[in-house]
């Protein structure tokens, strides 16, 4: 019974229709059927009190006789219905005597002790029908039973376990949970037990097999370990424990000090990322100095739902069947080298790559058959592996080399050039077969990489060559290739581009730009050109302007940003460009605030730049310097540049924000940014790509529901959006219906030379 809180009256849980209560106080009193299954401790009167009284008080007898009646009548109805309840009960129910002899048993004990009809089991022993070690507890009950008190004989049930040996039917061996009470008088003989059985065979496995996985453990002689996604130690076996003693419990800041012993925080992201197994030789130096060898073993561990949620390892040592771990190391060195394999990703190595094309073009020479090769680019990996560390760089490698090979299957090689850089060569395929691989390959690196908590999503640019028509030799088509990658890296990147003789002009074009470039950066050949944004809904007002850098080179002429930006990225010379776009920037709010007007200007910055550790006091202190307010200056990043970001660049970012500084994300909707990425960056403002601002007003359905949502997203995040490339009044009439205020492109003003620029301001 429960007490309700509101009103302090005791409240009862009845049982469900036909159902027995396990947790019934009985008593040897007649009571009524509403107090038996309820367990009230004030029943009715019993027909032997009921004489007594009649001789304490005769005068009386008559009332007395006629209560004894009725509760007779009550008792045999109760009998009545206990019967039905105990027959129709979804569980095994036995009575017992206190000799343990069946008195009865419903259908469903039956079943459970393997007999055809429940009337085999009366007048039979249990401890026959149940294990004999096991009966222990269910003695002990009966035997003391019948000397129970009034008060006791209505405690609750008792539990014990019991089990049930395997039966000629094919019923196995059961382990039951037997709830045990005694019976009122009316509803059997003095001391007769009531046994109900619950079936816990299941959970009393589970519970050996745990034993037995522990004393497994306890026992190996192996370092049994797992760490989780973040790299804690989540468990380890006693040895594991015994080697590492005295160490931070999770090991995470003394992880390097026990690469030998239970494998590398690299080892564990490799696993995870590709879902395999991964083995590896190490070495450790005890407390006592001495070194022992052991071979590493991983394995990725699965939730219910397949994810990977930890790393396994098992440690053997083997040092007394091996020689020192000098030795080891380098007959795995020399087997490597040997095999033409690359040490990391076990790939084919560059040497054994262009010795097995030179084979395959010598084939092909007699037999006709068409060759292709192709030079894969990692895009941004330099700032991934920068911002995430090196041995998570050397587990995302080992990830693309798996996906690489998974992709290609038999019909070609795949081998590691260095870096971040793969070759792969297909032979006796088609243009359209050796395509379809290429573009299995890009979806296969686009597919996000889980490390350490983190998504990472990269991408990589393809460059495509064939025999016989790019080259007669594996080096001539590995330079075709490389000028079809740079056209790829050069052309927006994650893309497959195919060698062709405008490609071999260009390469010339480009060696001279390269030149070029790094003498206009020593004497300040650049300048920028300013594009205003507008007031959409009064296009004479101008509300900002982007930044766009220029340079016009006395040999080459007017350099395009889209020949030059590039390469200033793939040569590292992005940081001191995006150096000279802040200064030129200074100079230019400079000369703005000496005329009285105070404009935000946006200005482009590499994702390189973003990277970089000091960024944050670069730009902080360079606006100090100049005495410029940080809400005037807005950085533009490109949507797609987010994918790479790490927790670090991210935080960087959101604290240029706290200081002022306004972030832009420039081509928004043309990738996959995170809505949280947004909101910790604390975005003040989003600029539709121009691809979809094109295609406004015409009857795009698609085009305006997608430019519709980013709009309703800057009005519920609070953030302004701008449309780029706004080149019709079409366009522009279309975006005011649909409530964007800002916007610049050709149909208010083209890029103005800064004096222009200024006279529209003043």
């Amino acid at each position: 019974m429960e007490r309700d809180k509101s009103s302090g009256h005791r409240q009862t849980r009845r049982a469900p229709p036909g159902a027995i209560s396990l947790e019934t106080s009985v008593t040897p009193a007649v009571t009524s059927p509403a107090d038996l299954r309820m367990g009230r401790r004030d029943p009715q009167p019993s027909p032997r009190a009921v004489l007594e009284d009649a001789e304490i008080a005769p005068h009386l007898l008559d009332q007395q006789s006629q209560e004894l009646a009725t509760a007779l009548v009550a008792a045999e109805s109760e009998a009545d219905r206990y019967r039905g309840l105990f027959e129709s009960a979804p569980l095994p129910v036995l009575v017992l005597d206190r000799l343990g002899v069946v008195r009865r048993a419903n259908h469903m004990a039956g079943q459970v002790f393997g007999v055809s009809a429940s009337a085999l089991l009366v007048n039979r022993s249990i401890y026959r029908l149940i294990d004999a070690g096991s009966a222990n507890g269910l003695h002990q009950y009966l035997s003391r039973s019948a000397a129970l008190t009034d008060t006791q004989r209505a405690s609750p049930p008792q539990q014990v376990m019991i089990d049930i040996p395997p039966k000629g039917n094919g019923i196995g061996h059961r382990t039951m949970e037997a709830h045990l009470a005694l019976l009122p008088a009316v509803l059997s003989d003095v001391g007769d037990v009531q046994m109900l059985l619950v079936d816990r065979t299941k959970a009393a496995e589970r519970e050996r097999r745990s034993m037995f996985s522990e004393a497994f453990l306890k026992g190996a002689t192996s370092l049994m370990h797992a760490f989780d996604r973040e790299g804690q130690l989540a468990f380890a076996n006693p040895i594991t424990r015994a080697h590492t003693q005295g160490a931070d419990p999770d090991l995470r800041k003394v992880r390097s000090r026990f690469n030998g012993l239970l494998g590398s925080r690299a080892m564990d992201i490799e696993v995870l990322t590709s879902g395999r197994p991964c083995f590896a030789p190490g070495v450790h130096v005890m407390p006592s100095g001495e070194r022992r060898n052991f071979i590493i073993g991983k394995f990725p561990i699965h939730d219910e739902t397949g994810a990977h949620i930890a790393v396994g390892g098992i440690s053997t040592d083997i040092t007394e069947i091996i020689e020192p771990k000098s030795d080891l190391e380098r007959a795995f060195d020399q087997a490597r080298t040997t095999s033409g394999r690359d040490p990391l990703t076990r790939l084919m190595n560059r040497t054994a790559f262009m010795e097995q094309i030179n084979e395959e073009i010598g084939a092909a020479e007699t037999s006709g058959s068409e060759l292709f090769l192709s030079f894969i680019d990692i895009d941004s990996f330099k700032e991934t592996n920068d911002a995430m560390g090196h041995e998570v760089g050397d587990a995302l490698l080992c990830a693309i080399a798996r996906r690489m090979e998974d992709a290609v299957g038999e019909m070609g090689y795949v081998a590691r050039f260095g870096g971040d850089e793969f070759l792969l060569f297909l032979a006796h395929r088609t243009a359209a077969e050796a395509e379809a691989c290429l573009e299995r390959i890009l979806r296969e690196i686009r597919t996000p990489y889980e490390v350490a908590g983190t998504q990472i999503i990269l991408t990589c640019s393809v460059g495509l060559s064939s025999y016989p028509r790019d080259g007669a030799t594996a080096e001539e088509l590995l330079r075709a290739a490389d000028l079809a990658l740079y056209a790829s890296k050069s052309g927006g990147r994650d893309r497959i581009t195919l060698c062709s003789d405008d490609l071999r002009t260009g390469s010339e074009r480009r060696l001279r730009i390269l030149s070029s470039l790094r003498t206009a950066l020593a004497e300040d050949n650049f300048r920028l050109v300013f594009q205003p944004k507008v007031d959409l809904r009064n296009s004479r007002r101008i509300v900002g302007a982007e930044a766009l850098l220029r340079w016009r080179d006395p040999h080459l002429g007017e350099v395009a940003p889209l020949e030059f930006v590039p390469l200033a990225e793939m040569n590292g010379l992005s940081n001191a460009l995006d150096l000279r776009v802040l200064k030129l920037f200074a100079e230019q709010q400079k000369s703005l605030f000496a005329k009285g007007v105070f404009l935000p200007i946006s200005v482009n910055i590499s994702a390189r730049s973003l990277h970089a550790a000091n960024f944050v006091s670069t730009v902080l202190s360079f606006l100090d310097f100049n005495n410029i307010p940080p809400e005037l200056l807005i950085l533009e990043i490109t949507e797609t540049s987010m994918l790479r970001f790490s927790s670090d660049t991210t935080e960087r970012l959101a604290q240029l924000t706290a200081a002022g500084v306004r972030l832009s994300i420039d081509d928004f909707g043309t990738g996959y940014a995170s809505l949280l990425y947004l909101e910790k960056m604390n975005t003040s403002e989003l600029k539709i790509d121009r691809s979809f601002v094109a295609k406004l007003g015409i009857g795009e359905m698609q085009t305006e529901r997608i430019v519709q949502a980013i709009l309703a997203l800057g009005r519920g995040l609070g953030i302004e959006v701008v449309a780029e490339g706004v080149e019709t009044e079409t366009q522009r009439e279309w975006l005011v219906k649909n409530e964007c205020t800002v916007g610049q492109g050709f149909l208010f003003k083209r890029p103005q030379e800064r004096e222009s620029f200024e006279r529209l301001l003043i």
